[in-house]
């Protein structure tokens, strides 16, 4: 083996090492205490009772359960009554306990930093308008609806298939009634459209309306797929990461020992 193939090998370990290291010590601080702060007074239908159930599965078995024997209809009324009540509107983010790597990206781009995945927003009781719709159609489609994603410009909400229609939710918004029919939306009907006449971020609704700018996407999908695999792998490595490098660190060294001592015997064999 070369001088320069020495030092190559030797440099990949360092660089192992090296981020192993690194993640390690990422882990331990992310770990360290750290205290919760309060949620501000709001006028909002938020209850704290709530913030035990911090799953889609646990979501999930309470709507049925305040609701059994409910159709399709009161069972998607009860998961926005629960949208509604579990969080306070705003966006929520990883803390570094949760995911220091995607903490750290939200430094760069800070929409990284905030969780996509159900299970994670569960974690927080704080929730932006597509945050909450990913939780309401997680847990809609445990109930066996249909759902999809209803993109306004500077706003999300949620759609089920209800007998037929496609109908659109909005607990981030809380709006009266509860629901409305999406065609009717799609149709400019002043009656929907003055459901949204007061609300922050929907600037000329009837003109976003009249330009096809509200639309209806992501049926049965994941609204969030690519920062969702980017959440799921910086979880995995924030947590393990350091792991899986000192493991291929040690495999590699170990390695290098096996072969040089098979090198050294076969040139004692040679002379």
């Amino acid at each position: 083996m070369t001088v320069l193939s020495t030092r190559r090998y030797r440099l990949v370990d360092l660089l192992l090492f090296g981020v192993a290291l690194f993640l390690c010590a990422g882990t331990l601080i992310a770990h360290l205490p750290r205290s919760s702060p309060e949620l501000p007074s709001v006028h909002e239908a938020f209850d704290r009772q709530l913030q035990s159930i911090a799953s889609v599965d646990t979501a999930t078995a309470y709507v049925r359960r305040a609701n059994d024997g409910g159709g399709p209809t009161a069972l998607t009324d009860a998961a926005d009554e629960f949208v509604r009540r579990r969080f306070v509107h705003g966006y929520s983010f990883f803390n570094p306990r949760q995911n220091w790597l995607a903490y750290l990206a939200g430094f760069v781009w800070l929409d990284l930093r905030s969780p996509v995945r159900p299970d994670d927003i569960l974690q927080h009781r704080r929730a932006a308008c597509s945050q909450q719709v990913m939780v309401f159609d997680a847990i809609a489609r445990r109930l066996g609806l249909e759902t999809a994603v209803v993109r306004f410009d500077g706003h999300m909400t949620a759609a089920v298939k209800v007998g037929g229609e496609w109908r659109v939710y909005d607990a981030d918004r809380e709006i009266e009634p509860r629901s409305y029919p999406l065609a009717r939306l799609l149709a400019g009907d002043p009656a929907v459209l003055a459901i949204y006449r007061n609300a922050p971020g929907l600037i000329d609704l009837p003109g976003q309306v009249a330009h096809g700018r509200v639309r209806m996407t992501d049926v049965n999908g994941n609204a969030a797929r690519h920062a969702s695999i980017f959440h799921e792998v910086t979880q995995a490595l924030s947590n393990y990461g350091w792991a899986v490098f000192l493991a291929l660190a040690a495999a590699r060294l170990a390695y290098r020992r096996r072969s040089s001592a098979k090198r050294t015997a076969q040139a004692q064999l040679a002379s």
